[in-house]
């Protein structure tokens, strides 16, 4: 069934508010997110009750769950895009490019005996963010490192010299 047709079903207030957020939200909101979102104007429902909801409305066809990282994420845009995934923070985004919209429909075509429905490309990675955190903080585990091996190199010093020193007052003692 395409996300445009009427989904068989019961549209209760928690459904509608649920639906109402995740097409006002920009983003892949997490099943604490959506809750958090939603109990704003429903004071009293539950964390378990927005789950259920979402994961029936998933079943309906009414919103796409991507997985990342072990969680959850919603989303009710049904416009043909890609995801942009971060493997070190789980941010994701949406990324729109015709050129592979274009090849995958080519490729829907050539498939015969089967009717795709829905595609999902996720591009996983490093977000421009995390790249930058990461960049800042190699400097200082370098600078880290060779204070540690100077200051090894020091200890090694001074205790060749304590070593010298107990040689030469030995040799001196046995004279």
């Amino acid at each position: 069934m395409k996300p445009t047709e009427k989904a068989d079903m019961k549209y209760t207030n928690q459904r509608v508010e649920i639906l109402a957020f995740l097409r006002d939200h920009d983003g892949h909101p997490t099943v604490d997110e959506v809750y958090d979102g939603v109990r704003k104007k429903l004071t009293r429902i539950s964390k378990a009750t927005v789950y259920k909801n979402l994961k029936f409305l998933t079943e309906k066809g009414l919103l796409e769950e991507v997985n990342v990282k072990g969680v959850s994420r919603f989303e009710a845009n049904f416009i043909p895009h890609h995801h942009l995934i971060c493997r070190e923070c789980g941010r994701m985004e949406d990324f729109n490019s015709e050129q592979l919209l274009d090849y995958s429909m080519k490729i829907a075509e050539e498939i015969e005996g089967f009717t795709i429905v829905s595609t999902s490309t996720n591009f996983y990675g490093v977000c421009k963010k995390c790249k930058e955190s990461k960049e800042s903080e190699e400097p200082k585990e370098s600078e880290g490192s060779k204070e540690s091996e100077e200051s090894e190199e020091s200890e090694e010093s001074e205790e060749s010299e304590e070593s010298e020193e107990s040689e030469e007052s030995e040799e001196s003692e046995e004279t």
